[in-house]
């Protein structure tokens, strides 16, 4: 027989995954002959949180939730914000529209005819005659980076790399430190179990960021762009990173808030009340119930005590029996209680009333054994 997950599998093992021709042919094989065991254990998983979820009603999301999906929601526009080009540092080659094999002298006076140069940009203008390597490292590092790494350079007027990137590594981190200060706070104590249970899960994500974009730029190999003989052929690694840096935090956060949002208000990965919470929750209502029952027990007391509220309650309960003993006789009345005893279904009805029956004899008899036995 064949079911929508062996449907879903085909169409993934040998639609899909065939088709999947941009990804690294390490990750591309890995997935042709792991993928056909993985996915259906994934499926089963989504289907399992999906009943359990459905067995769980559905709740508006608390308070705390919202303050940390109003956080989240804050971060997702200030991470897009910052990935807009114009708040990156500005590339001189980008800005003139020049190939990498450009002068110097020629590259800064095109610039500035743009614009007035200032003192950094004569200091770059020195390092580009000085060095051509320093291009290269302009390209992977960025301005700041090649300007204020004085030790950056060895004597002989060699530029190594290593020393660049560690330079520029605690700029590189920063943001990802705010980013996990954010998911820190987005899952802490404070906005309470639902998002604390997923803590670990978010800081693993941020970790995996930074590592990833740390471990690209050490060990991303600047000589691929002297091969580039256009404008569009240069690899503009440091504003190129810079955008799927912040472009990547936005999604995480993003995903974050949907899954907060959807798991506190049930609709996914539902958890049912522990047993501890069922019978603390139980006892609480069985303890209101006895507590209402002797406010109407003391109620009844005093009114069978009082002589005018004895008499008030009595009138009540004969003008009642009157009003619906006229009520009943009335010819409406009659069809209509007709018509709604013929729609009962009384065979249904006897069948319960019989279950009922024999679970109190049940208990009846239950209690008489109890008793014989002591």
């Amino acid at each position: 027989m064949i079911t929508w997950q062996n449907l879903a599998l085909l169409v993934f093992s040998y639609i899909i995954v065939p088709r999947l021709t941009f990804l690294p042919s390490q990750i591309h094989t890995l997935l042709i002959i792991i993928g056909p065991f993985v996915f259906p254990k994934v499926l089963q998983l989504f289907s399992t949180s999906r009943a359990v979820s459905q067995s769980v009603p559905v709740r508006p999301a608390p308070k705390k939730i919202q303050r940390a999906l109003n956080l989240l929601f804050a971060s997702v526009a200030t991470w897009l914000v910052l990935s807009l080009p114009h708040l990156a540092p500005e590339n001189v080659f980008m800005k003139t529209g020049s190939r990498l094999q450009i002068e110097a002298n020629t590259l800064f006076a095109r610039l500035g005819s743009l614009r007035e140069l200032g003192e950094a940009d004569e200091k770059l203008r020195e390092r580009f005659t000085t060095l051509g390597t320093n291009k290269l490292l302009y390209l992977a590092f960025g301005p700041d980076t090649l300007l204020n790494c004085i030790w950056c350079t060895a004597s002989d007027g060699s530029s190594d790399q290593r020393n660049y990137f560690t330079y520029g590594l605690p700029q590189l981190l920063m943001p990802h430190i705010a980013h996990l200060v954010v998911l820190g706070l987005a899952t802490s104590s404070l906005v309470g179990p639902e998002g604390s249970r997923f803590r670990i899960h978010a800081t693993i994500a941020g970790l995996v960021l930074m590592v990833s974009e740390a471990w690209y730029l050490g060990t991303y190999d600047i000589t691929m762009n002297k091969r580039a003989r256009a404008l569009q052929d240069i690899d503009f690694v440091h504003w190129r990173l810079r955008i799927y840096r912040y472009i990547s935090f936005a999604v995480v956060d993003g995903v974050l808030g949907a899954i907060l949002w959807l798991t506190s208000t049930n609709r996914w990965l539902a958890r049912p009340p522990s047993l501890a919470h069922r019978l603390e929750a139980t006892t609480r209502v069985a303890q209101e119930t006895v507590n209402k029952l002797r406010a109407l027990g003391l109620v009844n007391n005093s009114v069978y005590r009082d002589p005018t509220l004895r008499r008030v309650r009595e009138d009540y309960w004969h003008t009642e029996g009157q009003v619906m003993s006229e009520t009943v006789q009335d010819e409406e009345v009659v069809k209509h209680i007709n018509n709604a005893l013929g729609k009962m279904d009384m065979k249904g009805l006897e069948g319960r009333v019989g279950e009922v029956a024999d679970e109190i004899v049940a208990a009846i008899d239950g209690l008489r054994g109890n008793q014989v036995g002591m």
